[in-house]
């Protein structure tokens, strides 16, 4: 019985470590392409996505997207954590 109790809290210690390793990688060396863009989908899910355009791209800073939905064009900055910043156009004076 404790042999079932050791494998299984190795397994969950394991499971914690791998999570904690991942995370640490994506904020040291910046994030993959294919997981922000999933990201940038599951925040516009109740938009029609037409196309996703990479603007500017700092690994460990930011990474700034052009969204073209049905009804706009959106920009967006994804920093590390995958925190989604909607930008906003600056207005003329």
């Amino acid at each position: 019985m404790s042999f079932i109790y050791s494998l299984l809290y190795t397994t969950i210690i394991g499971a914690i470590f791998v999570y904690l390793l991942i995370f640490t990688y994506d904020l040291l060396y910046g994030e993959k392409q294919d997981k922000q863009i999933k990201k940038i989908q599951k925040y516009f899910r109740n938009e029609t996505i037409n196309k996703i355009d990479q603007i500017e791209h700092e690994p460990k800073k930011h990474t700034i997207y052009q969204i073209q939905t049905e009804k706009e064009t959106k920009r967006v900055k994804i920093k590390p954590g995958y925190k989604v910043i909607k930008l906003v156009p600056k207005q003329k004076k």
